[in-house]
């Protein structure tokens, strides 16, 4: 399972296929974790980090939803767990290291999380580059992400997010 960050941990060596996930992982999750933003949860083999997930608490509004996910007129935002950041090291890619960790950190949530404080929703704003998106990662899971409902006109809607209350009651 996850392991927790913290200043034990070298990270000088974590190599995703993301420039700005590296650069987290080395030099800004720490200091978040220590201000209350995120919290990091590194899995590590043979003490090397072969992936890592970031945790937050944030809420969603309620137009981003699909009908159906909220009860009408009764909410503007609703509470959730955003998954600010998920990488695994090009090193280990392709063994679904990182369906390992995205279904570690649904369990967290729903089992720990939910169970301490109102929780609604799981959110993700996948990682969509010009060379890649994850947003395929995420709906492959089978853990239920839907595309939240496009309502910006500036750039095309990638946030994705799973109705936890949906899912918990079937």
């Amino acid at each position: 399972g996850g392991v927790l960050l913290n200043s034990s941990h070298d990270t000088s060596n974590f190599n995703s296929i993301d420039d700005d996930l590296n650069d987290f992982i080395q030099h800004d999750a720490l200091d978040e974790q220590g201000r209350m933003l995120s919290k990091t949860y590194l899995f590590l083999y043979n003490n090397t980090i072969i992936g890592f997930i970031t945790l937050s608490v944030d809420s969603v509004r309620v137009p981003y939803l699909k009908s159906g996910d909220f009860e009408i007129g009764t909410y503007y935002s609703l509470p959730c767990v955003l998954i600010g950041r998920l990488a695994v090291d090009r090193a280990y890619g392709g063994q679904d290291i990182g369906t390992y960790i995205l279904n570690w950190a649904v369990g967290l949530i729903t089992t720990v999380v939910c169970k301490c404080v109102g929780c609604r929703y799981i959110t993700v704003d996948p990682l969509v580059t010009e060379k890649y998106s994850a947003v395929g990662f995420y709906m492959k899971s089978k853990l239920g992400f839907k595309h939240m409902e496009d309502i910006r006109m500036s750039k095309p809607e990638t946030r994705l997010y799973i109705n936890l209350y949906e899912s918990l009651n079937k």
